[in-house]
């Protein structure tokens, strides 16, 4: 009777319970399937620059020596490290020694070298000015691990050629069968083997499937591949992704943008880019010579409502731009001279400079010249939108502006290369280095170069070139901070905005992020925490309640 009067006691002075609670956990399985727009031609790194889903593939296939992380800073790829010579012009790079082809066999400075070669022969269409810069280096293997680069001239910014933008490595082995005039017409192009992140399974007509090498990732993915699904448009991804066809759309285009927000269980997500939109203006514009005025062009820069434009006309489209330098980058210089809306002062700035509307027809006038001229954009939605928002508050200052839509290709090839136009609304595509060089020297006025307005500035110029010959950041910042400032005040380009990427995915797909873009391959770089299965998970908690507290609490 002791004994269990002792067991009695012990059992009412503890009470333990048990609860139990179920939660839904990340399950491995599953294929994100996304539409596409168009069809791959190249899936080789060497043809594949003109074609979006040719890059959007290479980029997931292949590798370079280098890669940009999303502060745009260059990481080891296939390279473990890389030298650079005291004049810029001497760039050596040692590849890991644990990396391999989808097949098996190692990747060798043979690979590297043939790849180079490639590049440079003049049987490819390569894009020509990534096959000047090749034809202009000298690349020599140093053991089966060594590369050493040889180039004509210091040039700062040579790591960003060694990207898989611009250098992806391909394999001797199966490539060198061919002689280079027959590469753009071999079975290789689509059936590829590469050294990257995925590889490629299946392909035809209809659809890509990559699954992903677990050896490339840090951690295991979740999902078993990636699909590609080719579409026609982009309309035709949109009408997928409501009837559930897809689980996400590589690109929402500023003019689909509203319609992507109205499908249900679609999340979208949207990252800078690595650009800037602008109104570019020629310098020699024979029937607008006046845009070569500084005060004309100030005035139009004071004159345009752009946060107006950016947040009412194109919301989503983009982010304001000051600097021909990306904002958050080591490049990029915060204190230069800035114009806000001011339609005032710009009317201010006309009138000194002599332009006045003397007949009150609304166009300002100077010895008998009406402040006209005409603008070109693309003939997308959303750059006719932006054209009209730029004409009717140049109107309001006395400035008429006409609208001139073109074909994207038409304007390059018609207008921008021959520069036969007043301004052009124009939007470009940065990547990597900050180097202006190529888009504002005055030797790159085209149609030698990029310099499509015909800017000519001895100060800024020569701020360019000593960038180029030095890899010290702190002396080219010095430099690029200077032009910056020069590029405020003369104007060259009235800058309009820094482009947004929209990606669209199905709310199906957790734990999804884009982060940072260099380019919009980029949005598979958390891949490996995407998920679609999950699984319910117990669990149990034991909790033990002392009475003799809870009495002395009561």
């Amino acid at each position: 009777m002791a004994l269990l009067g002792i067991l009695l006691v012990i059992a009412l002075l503890s009470y333990v319970t048990y609860s139990y609670t179920s939660q839904e956990t990340p399950a491995r399985g599953g294929v994100f399937i996304e539409g596409v727009a168009g069809n791959p031609q190249y899936i080789n790194p060497i043809l594949c620059q003109y074609n979006e889903v040719d890059r959007d593939l290479c980029a997931l296939i292949f590798n370079g020596l280098l890669k940009l992380d999303e502060n745009g800073e260059w990481q080891p790829d296939l390279a473990e490290s890389w030298e650079v010579g005291p004049n810029s012009d001497v760039y050596t790079f040692t590849l890991r020694s644990d990396i391999r082809w989808h097949d098996g066999l190692r990747i060798t400075a043979d690979d590297v070298i043939f790849t180079v070669q490639l590049l440079q022969d003049p049987d490819l269409p390569v894009l020509p000015d990534l096959a000047n810069l090749w034809r202009s280096v000298i690349a020599a293997k140093i053991d089966d691990r060594t590369v050493v680069f040889r180039l004509s001239q210091p040039y700062a910014a040579f790591p960003d050629y060694v990207t898989i933008r611009w250098f992806g490595v391909i394999p001797k082995h199966y490539w060198e069968r061919y002689d280079p005039a027959e590469i753009p017409n071999a079975q290789l192009n689509t059936q590829p083997i590469g050294s990257g992140r995925f590889k490629l399974v299946e392909i035809d007509s209809q659809h890509v499937r990559l699954e992903p090498v677990v050896q490339q990732f840090d951690e295991a993915p979740y999902l078993d591949a990636l699909e590609f699904r080719f579409f026609p448009d982009y309309p035709s991804i949109l009408a997928a992704a409501e009837a559930g066809e897809v689980h996400g759309i590589s690109r929402i285009l500023p003019e689909f943008q509203r319609q992507a927000e109205a499908i249900p269980d679609l999340q979208l997500f949207t990252s800078p880019m690595p650009g800037y939109t602008m109104v570019l203006f020629n310098f020699d514009a024979a029937e607008a010579p006046f845009l070569a005025e500084q005060p004309v062009r100030q005035a139009l820069a004071y004159g345009l409502n752009r946060q107006k434009l950016l947040e009412e006309i194109i919301p989503g489209v983009g982010q304001l731009a000051d600097s021909p330098m990306l904002p958050n980058t080591w490049a990029y210089n915060p204190d230069i001279p800035r114009y806000p809306y001011d339609p005032d002062k710009a009317m201010a700035l006309l009138e000194e400079a002599g332009w006045v509307d003397e007949n009150q027809d609304g166009v300002r006038e100077k010895d008998g010249q009406p402040l006209t001229f005409t603008i070109l954009s693309d003939d997308a939605p959303h750059s006719i939108a932006v054209t009209q928002a730029l004409v009717q508050d140049w109107a309001r200052i006395g400035v008429k502006a006409i609208p001139q839509p073109v074909s994207f290709t038409g304007m390059v090839t018609d207008f921008l290369v021959p520069r036969a136009f007043d301004a052009a609304l124009v939007s470009l595509e940065l990547y990597g280095d900050p180097d202006p060089y190529p888009l504002w020297h005055s030797s790159q006025i085209s149609p030698k170069g990029q310099n499509f307005g015909g800017w000519q500035h001895r100060e800024a110029d020569i701020l360019m070139e000593q960038a180029r010959l030095t890899s010290d950041r702190g002396t080219r910042k010095q430099f690029y901070d200077e032009f910056q400032r020069i590029f405020a005040t003369e104007l060259p380009a009235l800058l309009i905005y820094y482009p947004l990427y929209t990606y669209g995915a199905s709310t199906a797909v957790h734990n999804m992020e884009v982060g940072r873009l260099n380019e919009p391959a980029d949005r598979f770089n958390t891949f490996a925490r995407w998920y679609i299965n999950t699984r319910k998970t117990t669990r149990v908690e034991r909790r033990t309640l002392d009475l003799d507290k809870l009495s002395g609490s009561e």
